[in-house]
């Protein structure tokens, strides 16, 4: 199921927290394999304004005339981003996991779901670069990421989840089905259990989407634990998730409700930007 992973990596510890989640990932996968990828963002090695910003710290504050610093950037950024695919290759030849590493030139998002388009799931980080500026927000990337990717995203947090106890936030949507499809597979591959969370909003579809995760889960042989509560969705989500010991997540991108989640938000946003665990993120 997810034999090919993309891993976008630009240096900080997220990025590599995001590698060894994936490697724990293509381990226990038949042919499980890992795609670096770093991108060389044309907005801050072509615009001043961007490269004011220097989220990577690799030039001084200040300096001459504003060409030849963009030149040094890009030189620098090039020079990191070899640094980063050689360090992953390492990291994963260690591991007994195929790697390829891509360096690349473009607006990073684009780029990243551009590549997602030739793989089964994408793991990285919530913050990058500029996260240890950002504090509970996240990334841009991230987020543009998320809104659009074509594959299930799995954004690990702190430390890489040994996926041994799962909470699946199921509402019967069709991201949900699908997240809950990845648990089962997961949940054999890992010999893990799975909690079944449906929260009755007052939405009315609760019981039956409850009903229906059990019969499922149930077909699929995968042992599991059944709750169902009432509250708001994300903050439940995140309680049960803790009540559990859950080690990761995993949720649909948007529930029944679609049209109020356009844009990344709702319970969505709220889980990721919380959530001490791993979070996978279905669409």
């Amino acid at each position: 199921m997810f034999e090919r992973a993309l891993v976008p990596l630009d240096g900080s510890e997220d990025g590599w927290i995001a590698l060894e989640q994936a490697i724990k990932v293509a381990k226990a996968e038949e042919n499980g394999r890992i795609q670096g990828l770093f991108v060389l963002d044309t907005r801050l090695i072509e615009d001043p304004y961007y490269l004011a910003t220097d989220p990577y710290d690799l030039l001084p504050r200040g300096g001459p005339d504003v060409v030849p610093l963009l030149l040094e950037f890009e030189k620098r950024l090039n020079e990191l981003g070899e640094a980063v695919l050689a360090r992953a290759a390492e990291r994963c030849g260690r591991a007994g996991v195929a790697f390829e590493g891509e360096l690349a030139r473009g607006l990073v998002p684009r780029v990243i779901l551009e590549r997602a388009q030739e793989h089964d799931l994408i793991v990285m980080g919530r913050h990058g670069a500029g996260g240890k500026r950002a504090g509970p927000l996240l990334g841009s990337t991230f987020e543009a990421v998320v809104c659009r990717a074509p594959v299930p995203v799995l954004a690990p947090h702190f430390e890489t989840s040994p996926m041994k106890r799962l909470l699946l936030a199921y509402d019967g949507s069709e991201p949900a089905q699908k997240a809950l499809h990845i648990a089962a597979h997961w949940a054999q591959r890992h010999e893990a259990v799975v909690v079944l969370l449906t929260v009755d909003d007052g939405g009315g579809r609760a019981h039956d989407a409850y009903a229906e995760g059990k019969a499922k889960l149930e077909a699929l042989g995968v042992s599991f634990d059944p709750r169902m509560r009432e509250g708001h969705p994300a903050e439940i989500v995140l309680e049960v998730a803790q009540e559990e010991a859950c080690d990761l997540i995993a949720l649909g991108a948007y529930g029944h409700r679609r049209f109020l989640e356009i844009f990344f938000g709702g319970t969505v946003e709220e889980v990721v930007r919380h959530a001490p665990q791993a979070v996978l993120i279905a669409r």
